[in-house]
């Protein structure tokens, strides 16, 4: 039953991006002919309204999940190969909490309608993401080798910015496509403090050099491969969906 339910809460949150992404591509003939600079002018602040009020919606839906904030007093999960022997894991979580996942802020939306094309620009933010975890216990048995996973602590995500361009076509033939798609995603600084065992032997202080240093090198080393990465994902979820 869990699964289902998060299939579905997943689904619900990918219709409402569809549906956000529906109101950029095909927004702009939603208002009668008039004059044209005036019908321009008044489209794009139409849709600019109705694409910050789909982000709105989104950030609710994430409320209205119970992620944010998320609180789990206790619970257990499970997991194993169809195969036990290969691979099975428990865990037990106690005092689990989270908030900032929907505090989407529209920091700046700009769409501009012209003959040829249609050119979004647009700064999303996330300002702070938390996560703390009064204890995390968990078994993982894998070709005979039993690991015992104790850990507590917590994670702070701040500054997380996408800002990007959008460029939208309008053909005859073709008929609506996204031809590009500029992309920059920085995540401003991340911070843990955590404390971590594994069979008894101590990791915390590798579990918070990931998190305070190796992570913000990877992103900052491979910036341009994630960005392009996510504007090629971006472009085929929009296309796929027109």
């Amino acid at each position: 039953m869990a699964v289902v339910f998060g299939h579905l809460k997943g689904t619900d949150i990918k219709m409402r991006v569809v549906a956000l992404l529906a109101l950029v591509l095909l927004g702009v003939n939603a208002l009668p002919e008039v004059d044209p600079q005036i019908t321009s002018e008044r489209q794009a602040r139409f849709i600019e309204d109705q694409i910050i009020e789909e982000i709105e919606n989104i950030a609710q839906s994430i409320r209205d999940m119970g992620l944010d904030p998320l609180s789990i007093e206790h619970d257990t999960f499970e997991y194993a190969l169809p195969v036990p022997a290969l691979f099975n894991a428990a865990a037990e979580v106690e005092d689990v909490r989270s908030f900032g996942l929907s505090n989407i802020v529209v920091e700046h939306m700009d769409l501009l309608i012209l003959a040829v094309y249609n050119r979004l620009d647009f700064h999303i933010a996330l300002p702070h993401i938390h996560f703390f975890a009064r204890k995390v216990k968990g078994l993982v048995d894998t070709f005979g080798e039993k690991l015992i996973v104790e850990g507590d602590g917590s994670v702070d995500i701040r500054n997380v910015d996408i800002v990007g361009r959008a460029y939208i076509n309008l053909g005859i033939s073709s008929g609506i496509t996204v031809s590009g798609i500029d992309m920059d995603f920085k995540v401003g600084r991340t911070s843990s403090n955590i404390r971590l065992a594994i069979n008894g032997q101590n990791f915390s202080e590798e579990a918070n050099r990931i998190f305070n240093t190796k992570i913000p090198n990877v992103l900052d080393e491979f910036s341009d491969e994630i960005n392009e990465l996510l504007e090629i994902i971006l472009i085929d979820i929009i296309n796929e969906n027109l």
